[in-house]
């Protein structure tokens, strides 16, 4: 009987286990650019969907690593092969240097995501490419 139940118990932990992988998204972590002197990395949903909120993960480090705070964080999202209305996703600060935001994309193709970060007045921006399938 304690066989059976030690058999069971594992075979629950594994199916919760599986579940919780199963739904967690893949990031991309190797979108990053310096812009004067500013590391802004990006992470986003390997495989994003059309119509399904997705987050955004920015992170500002300055030319020695160090996380940057107290920056003012925005995305501008545009589909080059189609002009569209504004969708500018403002960034909330996570600490550490990471800043959060969420939006969604419209329409599967090739779209443009720049990152603007204010810092002590400064703006830097960089940008990346990412397709959106169905």
């Amino acid at each position: 009987m304690l066989k059976r139940l030690a058999c069971a118990t594992v075979c629950v932990l594994l199916g919760v286990l599986f579940l919780a992988t199963c739904g967690a998204p893949s990031y991309l972590t190797h979108f990053k650019a310096t812009a004067d002197g500013l590391t802004i990395a990006l992470e986003v949903t390997a495989s994003p969907k059309i119509n399904t909120s997705e987050q955004f993960f920015v992170t500002l480090t300055d030319a020695q690593g160090q996380p940057v705070e107290g920056a003012d964080v925005y995305l501008d999202l545009t589909m080059p092969a189609m002009p569209m209305g504004t969708n500018r996703p403002i960034a909330e600060a996570q600490g550490q240097g990471r800043y959060l935001a969420s939006s969604a994309y419209t329409m599967t193709g090739e779209w443009s995501i720049t990152v603007i970060a204010e810092v002590a007045k400064v703006e830097h921006r960089a940008l990346f490419k990412l397709t959106v399938s169905e």
